[in-house]
Order: C-alpha cells, then sequence, then structure tokens
C-alpha cells in the first residue's frame, strides 16, 4: 500500500508541476495578448492624429483659395459665408 500511495503521490505531484507550467503560459499568453491590443489601439490613435495634422495645410490651402477662414473669430467667419453668398447671388444676375 505505502508503495502504490508512493506512486500515487508522484502522479499527482507531475500533474501539478504540469498545471503549473500551462497556466505560468497561458497567462504569459494573455499578458502578451493585452500589450499587443494597446499598442494597436495606440497605432490607430496616432496614425488617426498625425493625418489630421497631415491634411490640415491641404484644407487651409483650400479655404484660402475659396476665402473660407482668413480672418479669426466667430465673427470672421460668419462674415466670410456672407461674403459667399454676396458673390453667389451677384454671379447669378
Amino acid at each position: 500500500m505505502d508503495q502504490e500511495l508512493s506512486e500515487r503521490l508522484d502522479r499527482i505531484e507531475k500533474m501539478l508541476s504540469d498545471n503549473n507550467r500551462m497556466l505560468a503560459k497561458m497567462r504569459r499568453s494573455q499578458k502578451n495578448a493585452a500589450y499587443r491590443t494597446l499598442l494597436y489601439w495606440i497605432v490607430i490613435i496616432g496614425l488617426t492624429i498625425a493625418s489630421f495634422y497631415a491634411v490640415i495645410p491641404y484644407i487651409k490651402s483650400l479655404g484660402a483659395s475659396y476665402g473660407i477662414g482668413t480672418g479669426s473669430g466667430a465673427d470672421s467667419t460668419s462674415t466670410s459665408i456672407t461674403n459667399l453668398i454676396n458673390q453667389y447671388e451677384a454671379g447669378k444676375k
């Protein structure tokens, strides 16, 4: 009986060791997945911000060619819009 008990304890010890190793691998994999997800979203947000700053000069030049946004503040914007409306109405006549 003592020999059988010893063999069973050895098998249980080996299974516990294997389970511990597998759980450690699973936890490491879970951490790596979380880091990859974080890196993914940082790249997505960074590219979005970078593309916004890359497009700003084109938007400004387009606005300058049509005379939009040349002033500062909300008052100049409404003035620019009013000027555009007046130019459109003058062109219709």
